[in-house]
């Protein structure tokens, strides 16, 4: 006889067809459901209604054709030669003067805020046929030591109830909106702007809203693979969670009827369960096919659906997706960060926009879909659930009394010949991936803030000069740099890649690497134009005054149209549509005298990607000191790249250091 808490595929789908039932008297309840008070169920209770501002936030402008081609040529300058440049040019204004309008019409016709839907980062990513683990859709952060560390089931319910806890708060608009804190120098920037951003008072600060829209996506929702182009799936459930343990699919409710999250000792209780039923590992895993390239998943997906539509959409619909490994990672900052993006090959469901991942001796990372979901969305979730988590007292050995919400169910896959033939192919697949993916990290330590805004220097512009001239002198060229910068006070935006490489910091770089360097007056003074060029860059970034996706988008409209256009035919122009150098200094106030450490794959072919990551304490925008810098490197390179990255650093702040201020 089989267990009771074993459910077949039939059973599946008879509680579907249940669930479809009961969803009329689902909206019928909600709004009593969403009255109850209970505070161990929020991470906090904002004081007004999450999405309160939403209205206020004005659509993402779109720049005048003439100015993005100019803020294009001018992120060229630097990069080609002055004849090349002069061509460019030329092919820009005969743009500008045809096709370009038609284009420009076509982009200003679509509904307002329409912009971040065909905007690079989106299309690129639904259109992405590589497998997901294998590209920047998917990122994995590690997640610093916290109670329950050492034991995997008690790190597990501990993560998972504060992840909950903060998905019920931003479900019933508990959260406290996503605002940006505004000092008076960045009002008057501010009302010096043509937008219309709008600044409101909120718990005592003047702030201007952010655009909250892909916050709504962070929870029951998944990527669903199509041909050609998949799609983001959002769903109405919020009733249980699907866990993964030696690519066995488990799941169980973590909200009662009256809206009730399940407790930490319930969920630890429901974990246990499933650790004593999945020794060994599944012979046909389904979720080794999610690692697959994506159009040969859409058409098994395809086949899938014939005998296991409600299976998948118990997976598919799930709050999120936990996954417990079999080992823990060794102890090598590389292979850890490898074994949480690919794990063995069948212990992830990479649809899925949220898995927690912990290992047998209780490390935990995050495995993000940022198919949609940008780096500004997920930072606000780990700052909340990391204090969250860190300030839990549950003692494992406190016996839940039961009944649980819901007995554990078993999803089963009903899988013929061919499709087990292409599960093993797909974990095949991907552990090769796995052992293919060049990748080296690196600390950088000595990193001082306060002496560079001492000299009135932005540290991220620093950074930024300091990669570049590592790229310089190991590549013997200047990179096409970027950066994204936050543009979320947009409806629709959150980021948009700038371009960091301008004629005053390829100046500076060549007169430090191919001049005299000793002359530290001179370059102080070079240095600080750099910086200088970058913080002007950088805020009209996040005015929307400059948008390479708008460059971009222009170009997808084009190919979508089927147009001829010679700009977009030239070699040079299209490297400002893309980037060998990308360049991400993220600031995380979640972490406390911990590093946030990421790693995000991009499928490039030779040139270097880094992440790198101030490690620093908790409120650093209050004061705290920045001392190290963490890099990432996911490129074929050698060490080499590296050594010259720390040597630019150390020059650049010796530099710093002994530069002297104008009188003026």
């Amino acid at each position: 006889m089989s267990s009771p808490a074993a459910v077949s595929c039939r059973s599946l789908q008879l509680l579907g067809r249940l669930r479809k039932l009961q969803k009329p008297l689902h909206r019928l309840t909600s709004y009593k459901r969403l009255q109850y008070t209970d505070a161990t169920d929020y991470i906090h209770v904002s004081s007004v209604p999450t999405f309160a501002f939403q209205d206020s936030v004005p659509p993402m402008p779109v720049p005048t054709l003439q100015d993005t081609c100019r803020h294009t040529l001018d992120a060229l300058s630097p990069l080609v030669s002055q004849t090349e440049l002069k061509h460019i040019a030329r092919l820009c204004s005969q743009f500008s003067e045809t096709e370009g309008r038609t284009l420009q019409q076509q982009l200003l016709s679509l509904p307002k805020g329409f912009l971040k839907d065909l905007s690079v980062l989106k299309i690129e990513n639904m259109e992405c046929r590589e497998p997901r683990p294998y590209t920047d859709c998917t990122m994995s952060i590690l997640l610093p030591e916290g109670p329950g560390s050492g034991q995997q089931l008690v790190r597990a319910a501990i993560l998972t109830r504060s992840i909950l806890r903060y998905a019920n708060t931003l479900k019933r608009e508990k959260l406290k909106p996503a605002v940006w804190p505004v000092s008076p120098r960045m009002e008057s920037i501010l009302n010096r702007s043509v937008h219309d951003l709008k600044i409101v008072e909120f718990e005592g600060q003047r702030v201007v809203p952010q655009c909250m829209d892909e916050f709504r996506y962070l929870f029951s929702s998944c990527t669903i693979p199509r041909l050609g182009r998949d799609e983001i799936k959002k769903y109405e459930i919020f009733r249980h969670v699907v866990v993964l343990k030696h690519g066995h699919i488990y799941t169980f409710d973590v909200v009662d009827e009256e809206g009730h999250l399940a407790s930490t000792s319930e969920i630890y209780y429901q974990l246990e369960q499933i650790d004593k039923r999945s020794h060994s590992p599944a012979l046909h895993s389904v979720a080794a096919l999610t690692g697959e390239c994506r159009d040969t998943w859409a058409r098994l997906r395809q086949k899938l659906m014939v005998n296991n539509r409600e299976a998948l959409n118990a997976v598919e619909s799930a709050i999120c997706v936990i996954c417990l490994d079999g080992d823990d990672p060794p102890p090598s900052l590389h292979d850890q960060l490898l074994n949480f993006q690919f794990s063995n090959g069948c212990n992830r469901w990479y649809d899925k926009l949220l898995q927690i991942v912990i290992g047998k001796y209780g490390k935990a990372a995050v495995v993000a879909g940022a198919a949609l979901c940008d780096g500004t969305v997920y930072n606000r979730l780990f700052h909340n659930v990391i204090d969250d988590a860190q300030q839990s007292k549950f003692e494992a050995q406190f016996q839940f009394q039961g009944p649980p919400i819901s007995p554990v169910s078993k999803i089963e896959f009903d899988v013929d010949f061919e499709l087990r033939s292409a599960i093993h192919t797909a974990k095949t697949k991907l552990l090769q991936l796995k052992g293919s993916v060049p990748f080296q990290h690196a600390i950088y330590t000595g990193f001082d803030d306060e002496l560079i805004k001492s000299k009135r220097l932005s540290p991220d512009a620093v950074v930024q000069v300091a990669s570049q001239m590592a790229f310089y002198s190991t590549f013997d060229r200047l990179p096409f740099c970027t950066q994204p910068v936050m543009n979320s006070w947009y409806k629709g935006g959150n980021s948009e890649m700038l371009p960091t490489v301008s004629s005053e910091s390829a100046a500076f770089i060549k007169k430090v690497v191919d001049g005299n360097a000793s002359d530290n007056s001179r370059l102080f003074d070079m240095l600080t134009a750099a910086s200088n060029k970058h913080k002007t860059m950088t805020i009209k970034a996040m005015l929307g005054e400059i948008s390479l996706s708008h460059m971009t988008t222009l170009y997808m409209l084009a190919k979508e149209g089927g147009y001829k256009i010679p700009l977009f035919e030239n070699a040079n122009f299209l490297t400002a549509l893309d980037s060998d150098l990308e360049v991400y200094t993220a600031q995380s106030a979640a972490i406390d005298d911990y590093k946030l450490l990421s790693f995000i794959p991009i499928n490039k072919e030779s040139f270097p990607i880094l992440q790198l990551e101030y490690r620093m304490g908790k409120g650093y925008h209050m004061g705290k000191r920045v001392k190290n810098i963490t890099m990432t490197l996911t490129s074929d390179v050698d060490s080499e790249f590296i050594s010259h990255w720390k040597r630019a650093l150390d020059v650049t702040l010796a530099i710093i250091k002994a530069g002297r201020l104008s009188q003026h």
